[in-house]
């Protein structure tokens, strides 16, 4: 019985450790970053940009659909409307040093999956 449980408990870690890592951090180039809303999804989730304007180019590639929204303890800094499956949009703003929340506020797409990370040097 406790062979048994152990050998469930080594399989289960080998399956666990194959399922692979975080995704990478993605870095804006030219105060410029792509970012594609799938469903319950936002790609890139880890972002770092340089101190200033960042232009946020969005796109939905979902069948749903999904806004944009970085935010931080002072509120919303960069508002994209909804947008319906394959619509695309932009929104911008200067961004000090800080640490920001992306995410979509569609019901509650949020909880479901569609949040990340903006690190801004």
């Amino acid at each position: 019985m406790v062979l048994a449980r152990l050998t469930a408990a080594l399989l289960a870690a080998i399956v666990l450790a194959g399922c692979g890592g975080a995704e990478p951090v993605s870095t804006a180039r030219d105060g410029r970053v792509a970012i594609t809303l799938d469903d319950f999804l936002i790609s890139p989730q880890e972002l770092r940009a340089r101190a200033g304007r960042i232009t946020f180019a969005v796109t939905n590639r979902g069948r749903l659909g999904h806004n944009f929204r970085v935010r931080d303890e002072d509120g919303e800094r960069v508002q994209v409307t909804t947008l319906l499956p394959g619509d695309s949009a932009t929104g911008a703003a200067d961004l000090p040093r800080g640490g920001y929340t992306i995410v979509c506020t569609v019901a509650n797409h949020e909880e479901l999956g569609m949040s990340g990370r903006l690190t801004v040097r």
